[in-house]
């Protein structure tokens, strides 16, 4: 199969069946999806703002294993996989600063605030079993959530109305073992949830093994009529390989070989470089309706964790601890014949680092190069104000204050220039306003428009870089969003699209440099972007069909289009002005397939284009683009009464493309290339008990 009649087959089969064929019934009508972003609590067709929502067939629609599939068929949405269970989240083209890790996105899970109070965010703690639901806001959402130009992410656990259990098994390709676990018990009051995963494999290439423990255990209590109580507890052990990037001739030569070791640094092998992890958080939510119009929703949680990270120039070693809480005030009232819902509420988060950075000797802790003890305190608070107005117009306007300070207190250093003391960075104080206003023209037609403002301070990686420097001068980003867009449906609910074009003005954008002390990198403030872009999504229902052989038949299309440059850009006597966004594709187009029918067979084909993404700020070196095909198929048996069992199959990159998922931007030594697996499968089996 080449790439052009995989092309053909994914985006233009359903054009072959019979569009007169009534549906029985219908998922998916936009008027009946409901989002929380922005404190609405409303339907999506009255939300003005690009708010994406991913459903749980979604989420575990091809790989169970990697949260890539769901997230990567949202438009404007890339998320690469450098390592095995190393992730990096792009809304809009918001990873040029991200080497590694989740940055310039908020992330909630269960209300709890997943992401650090330094704004980094630890994605990779998390399974897909720990996921029900995710919903996407795309551009900056400080009015409610604080910093993070790229937007947000809230996550929702696995939760149903059923006492039940099932357990399941994967395996595949490259030594993959899988094993899952989960019971839900109901009982007058609430229900409890416990989900358990198991993750490992040896990985396509040298160094990129991977093992993952997690453990939840959720509950929810009805105290009274007007009281529910939340509970989440979540245990993640982590440990995976890094096999680092390579260069274009090592990437053609072998792309299963690891970094290589030079006189000034080890080999990924030789280093152990890889990530080891242990994770515990708790975390409560208190939900009281007050009075008849006043309500209000409390989290309080805590985190702790052990981080080490050998590498192939250091060796890392923290001990972390973070808490905080939300919480915001609902009250609804009608002035005049005008609904109105005012929200006012704030969040705060500390955090306590134990930080320490050896010399790596050959996978073993080396001499101490410096030893820092870590302050970070986070702050906002945020007014929104939510008016519905006659003729079916919706105003939202949201205001935040925030703030952010770092305190680093150099206890040793044995750096060549370093000297111990304190270093306190307090960032100006941001006032971030959003607007916007949607018009609902019929049930089946929305057009809405919005201004918002956000910024991105640093965060502590980027404050404190592994080469010891601390970068004070370093300031937030700043940016404006102008966005308008459509969302509705055709032939009823059988077809639903959704549009948006916008603007995004960046200031004081940051970007990294090589270090001059060793080849890690520092960061630095400069200049400014345009970035202009184009999202959409379109979901066709072709068949609903309970009485026939194919009962379900449902083809999905999501393309983007970001036109960033750098506006204002110079570094090192160059001037990179008017070059193209480091980091970015152009072009993005995915299309997915899903049938299911009467006797319990299913299947998912799905193709991912990609476009060529500029690797350096020059725009000398280019990745290539790749076309990226994925097949799963399966059967749901119903074994006897209350039994029931999954059993599937799937094969990734089917097209066997050379490509890199997860390029590493102006990299020392032109190392800009994480090769992603070639053709690979797996297989496995799920099982389900109603109890």
């Amino acid at each position: 199969m080449n790439k052009i009649s995989a092309l053909f087959l994914i985006v233009f089969i359903p054009q072959f069946f019979l569009l007169a064929q009534e549906p029985d019934t219908l998922k998916g009508d936009l008027g009946e999806v409901v989002v929380v972003g922005y404190e609405g609590n409303r339907s999506v067709m009255e939300s003005p703002g690009a708010i994406a929502n991913i459903d749980p067939e979604r989420i575990t629609g091809f790989d169970e294993g990697s949260l890539l599939y769901g997230l990567n068929t949202v438009p404007g949405v890339r998320i690469e996989q450098r390592a095995p269970g190393s992730y990096r989240v792009a809304i809009r083209g918001s990873s040029l600063r991200s080497p590694f890790g989740v940055r310039n996105v908020k992330i909630y899970w269960n209300d709890i605030p997943f992401t650090e109070p330094s704004g980094s965010t630890p994605l990779n703690l998390l399974d897909v079993i720990n996921m029900q639901e995710v919903e996407v806001i795309k551009g900056p959402a400080g009015s409610i959530y604080g910093a993070g130009n790229g937007g947000a992410l809230l996550l929702e656990s696995r939760q149903s109305s059923e006492n039940e259990a099932g357990a399941g098994h994967m395996f595949g390709s490259y030594g993959l073992l899988r094993y899952t676990a989960f019971a839900q018990s109901q009982f007058e009051d609430g229900n409890f949830r416990f989900n358990y995963a198991n993750q490992q494999s040896d990985g396509y290439r040298e160094q990129s093994f991977f093992n993952r423990e997690t453990a939840e255990l959720s509950g929810r209590f009805q105290l009274n009529d007007s009281q529910i109580i939340k509970t989440s507890f979540l245990y993640s052990d982590l440990n995976y390989g890094i096999p680092g990037p390579l260069t274009e001739e090592q990437f053609t030569q072998d792309p299963t070989q690891a970094r290589q070791g030079n006189p000034f640094a080890l080999g990924s092998v030789e280093a152990n470089a890889s990530i080891d992890q242990q994770a515990f958080l708790a975390g409560i939510s208190h939900d009281a309706q007050i009075s008849e119009n006043i309500s209000n929703l409390t989290t309080l949680y805590g985190t702790f964790s052990a981080f080490e990270n050998p590498f192939n120039l250091d060796y890392k070693k923290d001990s972390r601890k973070s808490g905080g809480g939300r919480t915001r005030f609902y009250f609804d009232t009608d002035i005049g014949e005008v609904r109105t819902r005012f929200t006012v509420g704030g969040e705060l988060q500390s955090a306590n680092y134990a930080a320490r950075n050896f010399e790596n000797d050959s996978s073993e802790v080396g001499a101490l190069n410096f030893d820092d003890e870590i302050k970070i305190r986070s702050s906002l608070i945020f007014l929104n104000t939510e008016i519905d107005l006659p003729n079916e117009f919706y105003v939202t306007a949201g205001l935040s204050y925030n703030r952010l300070e770092y305190s680093l207190n150099r206890l040793v250093t044995n750096l060549q220039g370093d000297v111990p003391g304190l270093a306190e960075k307090t960032f100006d104080p941001e006032i971030i306003p959003r607007v916007g206003l949607l018009k609902k023209f019929s049930p089946a037609l929305s057009l809405h428009g919005s201004v918002s403002y956000g910024f991105s301070p640093p965060t502590i990686e980027e404050f404190r870089t592994n080469e010891g420097s601390i970068a004070l001068d370093l300031e937030a980003e700043q940016g404006v969003n102008y966005e308008v867009g459509a969302r509705g449906t055709l032939i009823g609910p059988r077809i639903t699209y959704d549009i948006t074009t916008f603007f995004f003005k960046l200031d004081e954008t940051i970007v990294q440099q090589p270090s001059d002390r060793n080849s890690t990198v520092i960061f630095e403030n400069t200049g400014s972007t345009d970035q202009y872009g184009l999202e959409a999504a379109l979901n066709w229902a072709v068949i609903r069909n309970s009485s026939a052989f194919l009962q379900e038949l449902d083809w999905g299309v999501s393309y983007t289009y970001h036109d960033f440059e750098f506006k204002d850009y110079q570094k090192e006597g160059e001037d990179f002005s008017g070059n193209k966004l480091t980091g970015v594709a152009p072009h993005i187009l995915v299309s997915t397939l899903n049938t299911k029918t009467k006797a319990g067979f299913y299947s998912s084909l799905s193709y991912n284009f990609t476009d060529e993404i500029p690797l350096n700020d020059a725009n000398t070196v280019y990745s290539d683009a790749y076309h990226l095909v994925q097949l799963k198929a399966g059967i749901k048996h119903q074994i006897k009464e209350g039994v029931s069992a999954d059993i599937f199959a799937g094969i990734d990159n089917l097209l066997d493309e050379k490509y890199s998922l997860g390029n590493d931007l102006n990299a020392f030594g032109g190392r800009y290339y994480q090769p992603a697996a070639p053709r690979n499968w797996f297989g496995g089996v799920k099982l389900n008990v109603e109890l």
